[in-house]
């Protein structure tokens, strides 16, 4: 419950149907009724009840806030995984959240389901008892499927109550639910010579494509062969002829459910179970005269099929510019479309760190507890922040007093979760429901996209700095030098600019390896390095000469006896607070000249190193 609204968490998949939008509507509208918000948990594509690796949009379950929760409605026959339903049954029994099974049937639950018993039975009955079918034909789906089954042994029933003898070899083909199969069986019941008057089937896709071939042999529909199906999808009645069924669609469970949840909320209810009957849909596919569809049906098909072309080319073309977007700000901006309203995205924070690959990093969790607001339609001005997941979105408050469902879908790239996104649309559009997969399809591609190529850029920083400065100092190797000095000269040669060479070499390297190792040898000549960048002005080139020597190139006026005193003053100040047995102390010399085209780097070093060759000379003997 969140400010005293009761919250409903739906779980299900292919919110886009068109049964499922007209479910979520129906359903939606009796919540609000009696003051609860819906919150819808999609997964675009079935899960499949023996999938054993589950895709990632699958972590959408898993925002399931259950202490915010009041209860949950579990639609089972879509989300068809039996890992998933249990991993949401298990925590919604250690937190007491009722649950309500949609089509299935889950011991301690609330189960709404069809009778499909009863309704096949009546199909069945109208073919067989009002149309005097005598040599009927069944079209299961497949052979062990318990929905099959259970409809073969109503068809049998029926039959031998009618004194139609049941002979399983001749009476019974199998289309495995779809159309492919079905085309196949059908042909092989004409090839067989024996031609049933009537083939009922266990759907309405076979039916379809039973009728199909029928007309393709020249046989009739209805007057021939009667065909009726049983599921009441849309298609029956576009289909030639329009095809009987039984509606056993998502929205006749509207109220039901509704009830349920009513139920749950304030009488207690944890347990039960409640049938809805199918509806017996007539049409000309059995002889009777055809039945209108629904007023929305044509406006439906024609949103769902023919609006997004361009919309997808709006998309492809935001998900590019995504891709080559220099920072995450600048991601979220290419998302400012029309085709893009009533939509927030959050990411997890770790997606930010261009430093690990986010794809190959082993994840504890779907989602961070700290997620980033990468994206939202309403938030004005907009800008993206760090929020807590429990914060679930932003103007949440907003949203639920609208009355509308909040719509949670799970982003992910190469099966690894992003974020999720939510969607707050102020109507039951079909075209925006059907938007969903769109939106998550490309935005999918387009986040993993950019992240990529942000750690790509990165690797490619690394492999330069690598490539250009030296491991152990981090001053710049003598190949990157060479190229950086002859850059210098190129733009600055015939200007005759004062040029400054500074060289550094470490006092007493071979005595500090022999008495306290290579690691403390390597540790001086780091330190010197440190020493020598830091007291040098921004714009100096500083490289690694060799073993212990390094040199430092200042294009420009400088005074080298001050940047001297702060190398020594660096190192003097190290000494005295790091605890070490050793010192760490240079010999430098200089040299000050004018930077010419045809000034060679070699001579300065020269130069240089014979100063600093004196500067060791007086050391030794002064010691």
């Amino acid at each position: 419950m969140i400010d005293g609204t009761p919250i409903a968490a739906l779980c299900m998949s292919r919110l886009h149907d068109t049964e499922n939008c007209r479910f979520i509507a129906n359903l939606n509208e009796r919540l609000v009724e009696s003051g609860c918000s819906l919150w819808i948990y999609n997964i675009n594509t079935d899960m499949y009840w023996n999938d054993e690796h589950p895709r990632a949009e699958a972590a959408v379950f898993d925002l399931i806030d259950y202490e915010k929760t009041d209860v949950i409605i579990l639609m089972d026959e879509k989300i068809k995984s039996h890992e998933i339903a249990g991993r949401i049954l298990k925590r919604a029994r250690e937190h007491n959240v009722p649950v309500i099974v949609v089509d299935g049937s889950y011991e301690g639950t609330v189960c709404v389901r069809y009778d499909y018993t009863r309704g096949f039975e009546q199909v069945c009955r109208h073919v067989i008892e009002y149309h005097q079918a005598k040599h009927p034909h069944f079209m299961g789906g497949f052979a062990e499927n318990p929905f099959s089954m259970e409809r073969q042994e109503v068809f049998r029933r029926v039959c031998e109550e009618n004194g139609i003898r049941y002979d399983e070899k001749t009476m019974v083909s199998y289309g495995n639910f779809w159309a492919k199969p079905a085309k196949a069986a059908t042909e092989a019941i004409i090839a067989s010579g024996n031609i049933p008057d009537a083939i009922i089937c266990a759907n309405d896709i076979m039916a379809i494509n039973v009728a199909s071939v029928l007309f393709e042999h020249g046989i009739r529909v209805p007057e021939d062969v009667i065909v009726t199906g049983f599921d009441g999808i849309d298609e029956i009645y576009y289909s030639v002829p329009p095809l009987t069924s039984a509606s056993c669609g998502s929205s006749g469970f509207a109220d039901s459910v509704s009830d349920a949840v009513m139920r749950c909320l304030h009488e207690g209810l944890t347990e039960g179970e409640h049938l809805v009957e199918p509806r017996l849909i007539l049409s000309e596919s059995c002889g009777c005269s055809t039945c209108t569809p629904p007023a929305d049906h044509i406006h439906t098909f024609n949103d769902r099929f023919y609006r997004y072309q361009d919309d997808n080319q709006i998309l492809a073309e935001t998900g590019e510019r995504m891709q080559t977007a220099e920072d995450f700000a600048s991601a979220s901006y290419t998302l400012f479309q029309d085709v893009i309203h009533d939509m927030t995205c959050i990411l997890n924070s770790s997606c930010t760190d261009d430093t690990v690959n986010y794809f190959e990093t082993k994840r504890e969790t779907a989602f961070d507890d700290e997620m980033l607001m990468f994206f939202d339609t309403e938030l004005k001005p907009f800008r993206q922040y760090r929020m807590s997941r429990r914060e679930i979105v932003p103007l949440l408050g907003t949203h639920i007093r609208s009355g509308y469902p909040l719509i949670f879908v799970a982003l992910s790239f190469m099966n690894v979760p992003l974020g999720y996104l939510c969607f707050h649309f102020h109507d039951y559009e079909i075209t925006d429901y059907c938007k969903v997969p769109q939106l998550v399809t490309g935005l999918n591609t387009a986040l993993g996209g950019f992240m990529n190529r942000r750690y790509q850029l990165y690797l490619l920083r690394r492999i330069e700095q690598m490539y250009r400065y030296d491991s152990l100092t981090g001053l710049l190797n003598r190949l990157s030098f060479a190229k950086s000095f002859a850059e210098l000269k190129q733009m600055h040669g015939h200007e005759e600019m004062p040029l400054t060479v500074i060289l550094s070499d470490l006092d007493g390297l071979k005595p500090i390896n022999d008495h306290f190792g290579h690691a403390a040898g390597d540790n001086a000549i780091h330190t010197a390095a440190v020493a020598l960048q830091a007291a040098c002005p921004a714009g100096s080139l500083c490289v690694r000469f060799g073993g212990d020597e390094m040199v430092a190139v200042i294009p420009g006026q400088s005074e080298a006896e001050e940047i001297i005193s702060r190398i020594h003053g660096y190192l003097e100040e190290y000494n005295t607070r790091s605890g070490l047995q050793y010192r760490i102390t240079t010999s430098i010399g200089f040299f000050t000249t004018v930077l010419r085209e045809d000034t060679d780097f070699e001579t300065l070093v020269r130069e240089s190193d014979a100063v600093m060759y004196l500067e060791k000379q007086r050391k030794k003997q002064k010691s």
